[in-house]
């Protein structure tokens, strides 16, 4: 062959083109469409093939970042955690249990399905980063307040559903019922009320111990 020859394109040993994925994916670029598609349409939404397609990538590229829907959903929780982290400086234990309170229902309460998603797996599950800072959090507070450790795993659980309980059932109102308004700051005054009554059972249980 002459220097002046021109090698054929090289293909794949099926004889076709290599198949392009579509454009890089980033961790930041992914965070932002789970976190827009969440607000938008609800975690339930949240599935492979429907995320790629938003992105512009190939499933398979998207398993590159994420193993399974389960590992997508738990970053995505996670994210949305990061952006309310509680004030854990109160020097007392009942006001950093009151904040965290706050926050993590502030948290979920704007992302349709994200607080069943939490309650739907045991809080001691949850291995992502933020999550991981708002239970040692948690525990430091109860073992502060003179839990023992299986009492605070307790605790733990108990607080999950009053928090999180919360969100759920805010979510489920009637959004065509013009008393929307009235029926969520009922149900948000009850987790004033229900952190009320955790904090004088935490308070119980380390005194009878």
């Amino acid at each position: 062959m002459s220097a002046d020859q021109q090698q054929p394109a090289r293909t794949s040993r099926r004889g076709r083109p290599p198949r392009s994925e579509g454009p890089a994916l980033d961790r930041a670029r992914l965070i932002a469409t789970l976190l827009d598609m969440a607000r938008s349409d609800g975690i339930e939404a949240l599935n492979i093939r429907p995320v790629a397609q938003r992105l512009g990538v190939s499933p398979r590229l998207l398993y590159h970042h994420v193993r399974d829907k389960e590992a997508m959903l738990a970053l995505l929780t996670d994210e949305i955690l990061r952006g309310r982290m509680p004030d854990l400086s109160a020097p007392d234990w009942e006001s950093r249990l009151r904040s965290i309170a706050r926050a993590v229902h502030m948290a979920y309460r704007d992302f349709p399905g994200s607080a069943a998603f939490i309650l739907s797996r045991s809080a001691n599950r949850l291995e992502q980063p933020n999550a991981l800072t708002i239970r040692r959090a948690i525990f430091e507070a109860l073992a502060e307040a003179g839990l023992t450790q299986q009492q605070s795993d307790e605790m733990l659980v108990i607080f999950s559903v009053i928090v999180l309980g919360n969100v759920v059932v805010s979510e489920s109102l009637d959004d065509n019922d013009n008393r929307l308004a009235m029926q969520r700051n009922v149900v948000e005054a009850a987790l004033t009320r229900a952190t009320d009554m955790l904090l004088t059972a935490i308070r119980a249980v380390a005194g009878a111990a």
